[in-house]
């Protein structure tokens, strides 16, 4: 699947956004930032709405300066009036949602400066979120086929342990994985397997909302915890 990064065309605009699709990367999602795309000479205002129209959401990286960015409020009203689902992402505390995403509730990370934070809560988000439910199912599976580290099977498991529940053939993807992928068999949580932990997790996940139902180890930072990153498993 692909969203769209919606940011200030500034240093820290830009620096967000690359950070945040790094991570997002990881869990199988494309991301669109315009201003790599978007060739001089080119008409500006046609290439964006084509991306737009590619994009399955949009972001927004609302780092300090954004809601003053006047392309930025025409990305929002471009994707409202699409019926896209779009997501206010607090990086600045100054920085509050405006217009129709008044009514939504602000995504606020405990740290700004944690990318991988950041984008499982929005893996989250796409995954609750009705209109884009189906389509991060099919990314986060196929991002954790191909998984490359115990720490990507991790932040992959994080984000669908938040489902209601999962097919049999979507939980046999999920056993096929380990089954084929060092990285996905032998990654632990809790001195349990990965897949173990999955199956036990949507055995018992009820529906709720997207923000209370935040990945463990967004929680564990809330409570001042780090998890590393570099753990081998």
């Amino acid at each position: 699947m692909q969203v769209f990064l919606s940011h200030r065309e500034n240093e820290e605009g830009k620096k967000y956004a690359l950070a945040l699709r790094e991570e997002l990367a990881i869990l199988g999602v494309d991301t669109i930032i315009a201003s790599h795309l978007i060739h001089p000479g080119a008409d500006w205002a046609q290439e964006l709405l084509e991306h737009l129209k590619e994009s399955s959401a949009l972001l927004c990286i609302a780092s300090r300066g954004y809601t003053d960015s006047a392309w930025c409020q025409q990305e929002i009203g471009w994707a409202i009036g699409r019926n896209t689902p779009a997501l206010w992402i607090r990086y600045d505390s100054a920085e509050h949602s405006t217009g129709f995403l008044k009514s939504k509730q602000d995504f606020i990370p405990s740290e700004p400066l944690d990318e991988a934070e950041i984008a499982r809560g929005v893996g989250t988000w796409l995954a609750m979120e009705p209109r884009t439910r189906e389509e991060t199912r099919a990314s986060l599976l196929r991002a954790l086929t191909f998984s490359s580290t115990y720490q990507q099977t991790r932040d992959i498991a994080d984000v669908l342990a938040t489902l209601d529940s999962l097919t049999d053939d979507e939980l046999k993807q999920i056993d096929d994985a380990a089954v084929s992928n060092r990285q996905v068999r032998e990654a632990f949580f809790s001195g349990i397997t990965v897949t173990e932990w999955l199956h036990r997790k949507l055995n018992k996940s009820a529906k709720r909302d997207w923000t209370w139902n935040l990945p463990v180890a967004v929680h564990q930072r809330r409570r001042g915890g780090r998890a590393s990153r570099r753990d081998p498993r």
